[in-house]
């Protein structure tokens, strides 16, 4: 019984350091850019050692890869806990659903910018592996509720949300400017340049599920 409550409790130490570098990993990158993140900081962030940090993250797109898996989890079961509510939805409702939910979780919507570019990279293939796993049956899950609320074809609800995913992309690239870009948008000229993520995000969701729906 003691071995098992020491493993018990190194399990738990482990745990709770993997915990604490996943949190200052995201408190940095809510105040700056993927780029300027040093894994060193987050660590001295989390009070552990950079070896510390190595030892449980190898490397920092591994770090963000398990921080985007948590974040984008977290989201989709938001999603299925309101897209349980039965009946059929309106485009403009599922829209806003999924517009406002994106809107109170910038760090996801900006990781998934870069999951294919960089955080996909330099990280061994067990965890893309257990990423990609999750991310199926995930959207399998959501999707199935989506083609219920939506009265969608059966079968497109998963493929409906990749889709989305590449609407997510795009506009929060187009919609977070570098500080250069920024400054030029910022003319009255060039408002039509300018790209509201909430708003512009709702309008391409709903013409796209209007789209698809029967």
């Amino acid at each position: 019984m003691k071995v098992e409550r020491q493993r018990a409790r190194r399990d738990e130490d482990k745990e709770a350091r993997r915990r604490v570098l996943l949190d200052a990993a995201r408190a940095r990158f809510e105040r700056m850019s993927y780029g300027d993140v040093r894994m060193v900081d987050v660590a001295e962030d989390a009070g552990l050692a950079k070896g510390t940090a190595f030892f449980y993250f190898p490397t920092k797109e591994g770090l963000f890869l398990a921080l985007l898996e948590e974040l984008l989890a977290g989201w989709l079961n938001v999603l299925d806990g309101e897209l349980e509510a039965g009946g059929r939805w309106s485009p403009a409702r599922v829209a806003r659903l999924f517009a406002q939910t994106l809107v109170e979780r910038p760090a996801l919507s900006r990781l998934l910018t870069v999951l294919s570019t960089v955080l996909e990279h330099n990280v061994d293939e067990a965890q893309v592996l257990r990423f990609k796993q999750m991310l199926l049956e995930r959207l399998g899950r959501t999707g199935a509720l989506l083609e219920r609320r939506l009265d969608l074809l059966a079968g497109d609800g998963a493929r409906l949300l990749l889709r989305i995913d590449a609407v997510i992309i795009g506009l929060r690239q187009l919609a977070d400017a570098p500080p250069a870009a920024a400054a030029v948008l910022a003319r009255p000229e060039m408002e039509p340049l300018r790209v509201d993520f909430a708003r512009e995000l709702e309008i391409v969701l709903i013409m796209l599920f209007a789209g698809m729906s029967r």
